[in-house]
């Protein structure tokens, strides 16, 4: 019975080890020297605290993916991470597949919650391949170095940070998107070449900075109990198509559709465009900004309006108060201080008929003028 019960364990170790040797041959380096190869990678680092009503937690989920197998063929001092990389003939290779990361953390207490994140991808699809090259750098995937000498290639990229805050039925938001886009650089017979995003082709060219298509927007929005407010900013560098640099010396490429045949010095950039917008949307109304100097200070940063204060506003308009040196001077004194919404003809405050104090005044001084003249006599 004992001896069953050990060919059991010895079964079930050897099922185990047949099952994990296959994933030894994704790594492969025949001829090489200093070679450090390594799979897919997927790491979740977490962590988090609550106390007395108070709470905060955090995450790092990061992951290099890649499908297919690392090879490093009769090279020196070859990296590959992930999968899909290749490497033949090559001296300091560093090849990376795509990489995935989302940061984020959050907190909270007493009703008021705050939360960041900042997820980060580079690359996509596709396969890294060096052949014959020296110092090369590939990062994402879908790049391609041969016989070259200082190549760093990186596919397209893209990041997201955001951030947020609420409390007391208010809350606010930012965030700040990032992407350089494309896919696909090659790098064929060039030295001292720098490929971003996609898209990008240097043949027997040296210096050769290339990137594609580049976008990034800041926006920002807040809600409060008189409206949410919202406003962003996207700017955006060159569309379709890819850069091409064919036998240049010292060439800049930015976004795409750019082509460079035996140039030297060369700046060439796609097309920028920028669309900035505002909104606001009250629920009491739109609360009006004097004219004037005193608006233009408002504006610019000085009282805030109520809208802007997160207060209810109204719609009842304010004149526009007049400066000084424009208020007339021939208004008789006292004239100014007349409560408006009085009839004319009666006492403020009184409704009674003016012309009868009138009569009364006139009789009072006419009394008193012939007492004083019998007095005298």
């Amino acid at each position: 019975m004992r001896s069953k019960g050990l060919l059991v364990i010895a079964a079930i170790f050897a099922i185990t080890l047949g099952t994990a040797r296959p994933a030894l041959a994704d790594n492969n380096a025949d001829g090489s020297i200093g070679a450090v190869q390594a799979g897919t990678i997927g790491v979740d680092p977490s962590a988090g605290a609550s106390q007395a009503g108070a709470s905060v937690s955090g995450t790092v989920p990061t992951s290099v993916g890649g499908s297919g197998n690392n090879t490093a063929s009769n090279s020196v001092g070859a990296v590959q991470v992930g999968g899909g990389n290749s490497s033949s003939n090559s001296i300091g290779g560093v090849q990376v597949s795509a990489v995935n990361s989302s940061p984020s953390v959050s907190a909270g207490a007493n009703g008021t919650t705050a939360g960041a994140s900042a997820p980060v991808t580079v690359g996509g699809g596709g396969s890294n391949t060096a052949s014959g090259s020296t110092g090369a750098v590939q990062v994402g995937g879908g790049n391609s170095s041969a016989g070259s000498g200082g190549a760093v290639q990186v596919g397209s990229a893209s990041a997201t940070p955001t951030a947020g805050a609420g409390m007391a039925g208010s809350a606010a938001s930012a965030s700040f998107p990032v992407g350089i886009n494309g896919g696909g650089n090659n790098a064929t017979g060039s030295t001292g070449v720098a490929q971003i995003g996609g898209g990008n082709n240097s043949t027997s060219s040296t210096l050769a900075g290339q990137s594609g298509a580049i976008t990034a927007g800041s926006s920002a929005a807040g809600t409060t109990p008189a409206g949410t407010q919202t406003a962003s900013n996207p700017v955006s560098v060159g569309g379709a198509g890819n850069n091409s640099a064919t036998g240049s010396t010292g060439t800049a490429q930015i976004a795409g559709g750019n082509t460079a045949t035996g140039s030297a010095g060369t700046v060439q950039s796609g097309p920028v465009t920028a669309t900035p917008s505002a909104t606001s949307g009250g629920t009491a109304g739109t609360a009006s900004t004097p004219t004037g100097g005193a608006g233009a200070v408002g504006a610019a940063g000085g009282t805030p309006t109520a809208a802007a204060a997160g207060q209810p506003s109204t719609s009842t308009t304010q004149a526009a108060p007049v400066p000084v040196n424009e208020q007339s001077l021939n208004v008789p004194l006292g004239a100014s201080k007349t409560p408006a919404g009085f009839p004319s003809g009666q006492l403020p405050f009184t409704g009674l008929a003016l012309l009868l104090f009138v009569v009364l005044g006139v009789a009072l001084l006419a009394t008193g003028l012939g007492i004083r003249t019998r007095a005298r006599a």
